[in-house]
């Protein structure tokens, strides 16, 4: 039976992201070698979505995505950045947490941010209140925790970062009384390289990078049994997700593609929703969903607003976690940097380049319903469906490279030491 909204209830929200953990990798969804007892339980209790989407098949840009409901291009984020680039989340974007901070949310972010290491870039800055994390991957250097605005002094011990980003999670709900809060949680693993807390060494069938998932898993557990002791169970929307695909191990449940890619490998993520008493228990979802839709449902589910002045490309998916009869997703485009890559439309599947030189046989479309692996194109066969998404692929195209000189221009705006206080790594 479909669920139903709480009259005049807002939902508290924990948003949980996996760094390169592949939609195969848990035991919900099929993994036999990864033990994900907790992750499994969210599932069984809620609502676990099969066909969901990262907007883009690496770190930086998907996050960009993740947290402002517009494509990684529209804001500048297009590719990874790194430490002391220029690059970096504009004071012209919204984030979720300024959306919900406008109707009295309490919101914080904890674990791997990447969304530029400026001081102007810091999660402070982009509606949270608080902030414990990395400020980029943990393969870069130099290598630094932040509170708050401040570097943490010492030497990064990666094997604690899960139970630390966990515990900071924990200790804010713990303040929050009866305000409503939203928590960004994005964990640094299963990303390379890969740390494991002493515990959980060698307890997986799948090697190191099984073990970091399943200390990842007994954390969220940790997590969840938080909520559940202060009361929070029925009251708190729980999301479980990835940024994108995995990279050198982990598996896409047997799709092509990996990381950096725009196949289903490289941008297919696990989605778990639990809500208990309003997304059904033990539910399974075929619709597609964006993580893109994330930030708009959230908005939708607290009476909260999008901005109105811009292009939102997620949309409301409230009726996919309810387990309602939903309208099919408009169409979906993955771009590597500024090049458009792929579209997804219903069952279709076009691909318009990929990542390498070897452009052969370009382009391709496939039809996912059939060959989910993306393995025979079969324009031949529908060359009505090739004719209608090559022409939506060429006004997408159009469109987002009509903002690009002003988006890169917003996200290489920096600030002075000054402007922004002394206490940011780059004033120091």
């Amino acid at each position: 039976m479909p669920g139903t909204l709480p009259t005049g209830g807002r939902p508290n929200i924990v948003q949980i992201v996996m760094d390169d953990l592949g939609c195969g990798d848990l035991g919900c969804t099929g993994s036999p070698l990864i033990a994900t007892p907790r992750m499994d339980a969210a599932a069984a209790e809620g609502l676990l979505i099969e066909q969901a989407y990262s907007a883009a098949p690496t770190c930086t840009p998907s996050r960009a995505a993740l947290l402002t409901g517009r494509y990684a291009q529209r804001v500048g984020l297009h590719r990874v950045v790194f430490p002391e680039e220029t690059e970096g989340l504009s004071s012209f974007e919204r984030t979720i947490a300024d959306v919900l901070g406008d109707v009295g949310y309490r919101c914080a972010a904890f674990g791997k941010w990447h969304l530029g290491d400026g001081p102007e870039h810091n999660p402070l800055r982009h509606g949270f209140e608080e902030f414990f994390g990395l400020p980029y991957s943990n393969d870069m250097d130099p290598l630094y925790l932040v509170d708050g605005e401040d570097p943490v002094a010492g030497e990064v011990d990666q094997t604690l970062l899960t139970k630390q980003y966990t515990d900071r999670a924990m200790d804010f709900i713990s303040r929050q009384g009866d305000a409503p809060f939203f928590v960004h949680l994005a964990h640094t693993f299963p990303h390379i390289p890969l740390h494991v807390e002493a515990p959980f060494r060698g307890v997986s069938e799948a090697g190191t990078y099984g073990d970091t998932v399943e200390c990842v898993d007994h954390h969220i557990g940790r997590l969840l049994d938080h909520l559940d002791g202060l009361g929070l169970r029925e009251s708190t929307l729980v999301v479980i997700t990835s940024d994108n695909g995995p990279w050198f191990e982990g598996s896409t449940a047997g799709l092509r593609g990996r990381k950096i890619d725009c196949y289903e490998g490289g941008v297919r993520a696990p989605l778990i929703v639990r809500w208990p008493g309003i997304v059904p228990a033990g539910a399974r979802s075929e619709d597609v969903v964006s993580l893109l839709d994330l930030p708009v449902t959230y908005a939708a589910l607290t009476g909260a607003t999008m901005p109105a002045d811009r292009p939102i490309d997620g949309i409301d998916r409230t009726a996919v976690l309810l387990g309602a009869e939903a309208p099919p997703r408009p169409p979906l485009f993955f771009c590597s940097h500024w090049d458009l890559h792929a579209v997804r439309d219903g069952r279709w599947k076009l691909h318009l380049q990929r990542i390498g030189r070897d452009r052969r046989e370009l382009p391709q479309l496939f039809d996912l319903s059939r060959d989910p692996q993306e393995s025979y194109d079969v324009q031949t066969l529908f060359p009505d469906v090739m004719e209608r998404l090559l022409a939506l692929a060429a006004d997408f195209d159009d469109e987002i490279r009509s903002q690009k000189d002003e988006a890169i221009a917003r996200a290489q705006t920096r600030m002075s030491p000054a402007a922004v206080g002394r206490n940011s790594p780059v004033a120091k």
